[in-house]
């Protein structure tokens, strides 16, 4: 499939252009025809294969902020009582974005083709599961626009989660990067100088000092061998993270202090899609099946799939999540009032924010704690460093005195 680029006009007389993709120069002049646009110039673009790395960085689907702005503008023009091929082609003029405009362009060049716009956005390049699900069941059921706009929630509230995390751990990063920088500049500058003083002076060294000098030398004789060694870690640790995936992730779940912060993040987006796909009218196990599939963590997206059989003959869900090591049991209890009183969707949003709620207090206090915690670890370094270069120098003033 070939894609071409158009300028031509449409059956109002005004000038448009645009991208299409067809096998030849001809089916795009028919296609473009049936929609009824008659095309002025028709000009081929490079082929997949031999594309630029420009033209495919615009290819790229949008991020979830873009989404998001995207689905709440267009539900608010579906209620308006616009079609929708005519609302999503809205969204071309004034776009800046080239990526955002070919994805507009895809998407409505779907729709003229008779495809459903859940097939419009996977063709356009969103594959987010849970969205799709929703925009398919607002579809079926009629309610679009709700559904568009429990879309844009359910990826804000993603966002959120994933920044408040980064939030909490950028600090700490930062500060101990730049101790490391410090104490690397030191070691590599400072005490080469500080050594050859201590060398003329020929005096006996303390433990500490000798110590500090021995690092301080060995890192500049072998920093081409600690370079290497410290890339091939990384590298070993990048591939053994992939191939050993799960290990990786069940091990990730037993960190102290941030092992239930993976473990509460989680599990908000689960039950947060969970309650959103039932609220929007999609059968229970279905329900259960793509939001399980959200799960980054695959070992734990591995133990909700492991009991979904269970699920699909009716066993209770909140028996089955009490087999679920990382479920707490408040989370049990609370699924079994909503299963109870029939209403499983809005307890599992219930269930969604309180996990949220816990999530962002135990951030708080893994802030409150990293911050002096990495402060005390920076200042024993450098007091360290700061202790073993003075200690003889005031040896040296002291035997002077006397």
């Amino acid at each position: 499939m070939a894609v071409f680029s158009y300028k031509a006009v449409d059956s109002n007389g005004r000038e448009v252009k645009g991208i299409v993709e067809a096998p030849s120069k001809a089916s795009a002049y028919s296609l473009l025809k049936s929609r009824g646009i008659y095309p002025l110039e028709i000009t081929e673009e490079k082929s997949e294969e031999r594309e630029s790395f420009l033209f495919r960085f615009f290819r790229r689907a949008p991020s979830p902020s873009e989404l998001t702005l995207f689905f709440r503008t267009l539900a608010t023009l579906l209620e308006s009582g616009i079609p929708i091929v005519d609302a999503v082609n809205s969204f071309t003029e004034g776009e800046e974005k080239e990526h955002l405009k070919l994805f507009y362009k895809k998407v409505v060049d779907s729709l003229k083709d008779g495809l459903s716009f859940t097939e419009a956005l996977k063709r356009a390049g969103v594959k987010d599961s849970v969205v799709l699900a929703l925009v398919s069941s607002g579809e079926r059921s009629a309610l679009l626009s709700k559904n568009l706009v429990m879309a844009a929630e359910l990826l804000e509230r993603k966002e959120n989660i994933k920044g408040k995390v980064l939030q909490a751990l950028i600090y700490p990063s930062v500060l101990l990067t730049v101790a490391f920088g410090v104490v690397v500049f030191m070691l590599v500058t400072v005490i080469p100088k500080v050594k050859a003083i201590y060398t003329t002076v020929k005096l006996e060294l303390p433990f500490s000092t000798k110590l500090l000098l021995s690092t301080s030398s060995f890192i500049l004789n072998h920093y081409i061998f600690l370079l290497f060694l410290l890339i091939t870690l990384l590298l070993l640790l990048a591939y053994l993270s992939k191939k050993r995936k799960r290990e990786f992730d069940a091990l990730k779940l037993k960190i102290p202090l941030v092992g239930k912060l993976f473990v509460y993040g989680e599990l908000v987006k689960f039950f947060t899609t969970f309650g959103d796909l039932l609220s929007a009218g999609i059968p229970a196990v279905e329900a259960f099946r793509t939001a399980a599939e959200t799960l980054l963590n695959t070992s734990l997206k591995d133990k909700f799939l492991l009991i979904l059989p269970e699920f699909e003959k009716g066993t209770p869900l909140h028996v089955l999540l009490s087999g679920v090591r990382e479920v707490p049991g408040v989370v049990v209890q609370l699924i079994k009032a909503g299963e109870n009183s029939g209403n499983l969707s809005g307890m599992s949003l219930r269930v969604a924010k309180f996990l949220e709620n816990e999530l962002n207090f135990k951030l708080k206090n893994l802030t409150s704690l990293l911050e002096p915690a990495t402060m005390l670890i920076v200042g024993i370094v450098i007091g360290f460093i700061v202790y073993a270069l003075l200690l003889p120098i005031l040896s040296i003033s002291t035997l002077k005195v006397f």
